[in-house]
């Protein structure tokens, strides 16, 4: 385990392992900002840092998983199917509402004030996935030799990877910042993607 991490954290990353635990630290801190997805595309680099600094809430960043060796491979299948399954009834619920369309470059919250049919159907939608999220159990998704990695809730993960879709330590519409911190969590989530239990 530890010649993985030692190869694809990116540099700023430590882990530490236990027995029953690894997490994965930045050691520079990030800033969680809320800011529109207008504003967030239309400032510069150093304008939304300085409103990172003044107001946003600095995080010190860190991934955790617990850790389990398992000799019954169909209780963490029986865990994996249940999890895939509601993942795949949380986007059918998105397709079916056509919210890619109708809240087009917003955040689904945004969406969701809108008057008319797309905040009624962003609404909608909000309301099942945290229905479905609730039953959202912690799942074995990755495994290195025989040791299965559960993603713990609530990490410093930004909301369109987080394993458990509703975050709320990181919630949709909340930036982090510097870029350079964003850009490492998707390096970490790509080369974990090799751990994967599943296609």
């Amino acid at each position: 385990m530890a010649a993985f991490f030692q190869r694809n954290l990116p540099p700023g990353w430590t882990f530490a392992p236990t027995s029953n635990e690894l997490v994965l630290k930045r050691q520079a801190p990030v800033y969680a900002l809320q800011i529109d997805a207008i504003d967030f595309q239309t400032m510069g680099k150093n304008r939304l840092l300085e409103q990172a600094h003044k107001k946003g809430r600095k995080i010190n960043c860190s991934i955790a998983f617990k850790l389990e060796r398992h000799d019954d491979i169909a209780l963490v299948r029986q865990k994996v199917r249940l999890y895939k399954e509601i993942r795949a009834d949380i986007v059918k619920a998105y397709d079916r509402l056509r919210l890619r369309h109708v809240c087009r470059g917003i955040s689904l919250q945004e969406c969701a004030e809108k008057p008319g049919a797309a905040g009624e159907a962003a609404k909608e939608y909000l309301t099942t996935r945290n229905i479905l999220a609730d039953k959202l159990e912690v799942t074995p998704i990755y495994r290195i030799g025989t040791l299965y990695l559960y993603p713990q809730r609530n990490q410093c993960v930004p909301a369109s990877i987080d394993w458990y879709v509703t975050n709320t330590l990181l919630p949709e519409g909340l930036r982090i910042l510097p870029f350079e911190a964003g850009e490492e969590i998707e390096i970490i989530f790509r080369n974990m993607e090799q751990l994967k239990l599943w296609e």
